[in-house]
């Protein structure tokens, strides 16, 4: 009887690098930035309805001002969200 390894299951969920730790007031990068899109973000909220496996976020650019929403597939964490003040 030989001691094969476990053999992964379909449907097993695969985490995205990085996404958990996407909360509101976390700054972070867009991967492959297109026209508009370069800089640091801060993460404003969730997008309502946006789906577990991939979630969309409403993010405010640092220098311009603009805002943007982008999924989590494509947001890298720069700076974590600080903790709300008492």
């Amino acid at each position: 009887m030989s001691s094969n390894p476990p053999l992964k299951e379909a449907g097993v969920e695969v985490q995205i690098p990085g996404m958990q730790d996407i909360e509101t007031g976390s700054e972070v990068k867009v991967r492959k930035p297109g026209q508009g899109e370069r800089g640091v973000w801060r993460v404003t909220g969730e997008v309502a309805n946006s789906g577990p496996d991939d979630p969309a976020y409403d993010l405010t650019n640092l220098v311009s001002g603009r805002r943007r929403i982008f999924r989590a597939s494509r947001l890298t964490v720069v700076r974590a969200g600080r903790p709300p003040r008492r």
